[in-house]
């Protein structure tokens, strides 16, 4: 009874968080809006009460922005705690295993090619889910040819893959023909919310929610997955299958993450690793606080990069890192102690 009242507690406190989240996001930036319009906008959004140019900012710039941070938020936070089950890796996130970066230099090489669409399908998110795809098949080969499938050599092959997706993709820039190009690449690099809308997040929702979903609903197979393959299979559970699939899913969600906020780090890392002294390891309380904290975590973090600059953002990625950081370090060193 008492463990369960302590989950209300927490519960209730993540979701008034998350209330007050759109009334101090929404009321910052160039252009500052009233604390009763936003009010009133959550309310009513026709209400004519609210300022015409404050409508459409809220309207066109601050709602989706934020509904961008929570859907980004959410997943990160999601794939990085999966990913650490699936590799029994606290280290292990789409930043620091390269999934990100393959993304970005996969949709970087579609946008320098001016190609707009491929195989049917819309090219910068397909270069993104293929430089994903590319760079975990490549972190996972390179960890069973050479670390004899050590989840700390994972970790070693994704700062690898890593390194070499951003060189790429500087090379890329010292090549590009103009500074519209170089600028547009940029963004990829820092990670922003600024090229919010609504298209563009019901696009990431129909990929990253019924991934998100599916997750919850196999948190017992990602409990068995922190046990390993042979305890696994005492239980009577074959994990190679599921595994690959979870792979193909965070990759497919990352790509989507990636393609319409840029590069984001830490999220993945950092959040689960939160949750995880609120509510211990076990996958059936820990996803559902992942989600929670995850688009709670990036959403202040845009608050915050609008009022680290008086006339402008300061890009997200900027921010999240340097709030991320000292969470790696910490699980770094003590990793190494143990």
């Amino acid at each position: 009874m008492k463990e369960q009242n302590e989950n209300i507690i927490l519960y209730a406190t993540l979701a008034a968080m998350l209330l007050l989240l759109p009334l101090a996001a929404m009321t910052r930036g160039i252009v500052n809006v009233d604390f009763h319009e936003v009010v009133l906008f959550l309310v009513d959004p026709t209400n004519p009460q609210i300022a015409p140019i404050h409508a459409d900012v809220l309207a066109y710039m601050r709602a989706p922005r934020f509904v961008l941070a929570l859907l980004a938020g959410g997943t990160l936070a999601v794939t990085g705690a999966v990913m650490q089950a699936l590799f029994r890796n606290p280290l292990a996130d789409p930043y620091f295993l390269g999934i990100s970066s393959g993304a970005a230099l996969g949709a970087v090489l579609m946008m320098s090619a001016n190609i707009t669409v491929l195989a049917g399908f819309s090219a910068v998110p397909l270069g993104a889910f293929i430089g994903a795809g590319l760079s975990t098949f490549l972190v996972l080969w390179l960890t069973h040819r050479y670390g004899e499938g050590k989840s700390f050599m994972t970790l070693i092959a994704g700062l690898g893959i890593h390194a070499v997706c951003s060189a790429a993709i500087s090379l890329i820039i010292s090549l590009a023909p103009n500074s519209r190009t170089v600028a547009n690449i940029s963004y990829w690099l820092l990670g922003s919310l600024e090229r919010s809308g609504w298209e563009k997040n019901l696009y990431l929702a129909s990929i990253a929610l019924p991934i998100i979903l599916f997750f919850l609903l196999r948190t017992r197979i990602l409990n068995l997955m922190l046990l390993g393959d042979i305890e696994a299979s005492t239980l009577g559970y074959r994990l190679e299958k599921s595994r690959s699939r979870y792979i193909f899913l965070c990759a497919m969600a990352v790509a989507m993450v990636v393609y319409n906020a840029g590069i984001i780090g830490f999220v993945g890392l950092a959040v689960p690793h939160i949750a995880r002294l609120l509510v211990g390891s076990s996958y059936e309380r820990l996803l559902p606080v992942c989600v929670a904290l995850g688009a709670g975590f990036l959403a202040w973090a845009d608050v915050f990069s609008h009022l680290a600059l008086e006339n402008g953002d300061m890009p997200i990625g900027i921010i999240v890192s340097l709030l991320g950081s000292p969470i790696f370090l910490h699980l770094l060193l003590k990793r190494k102690r143990v």
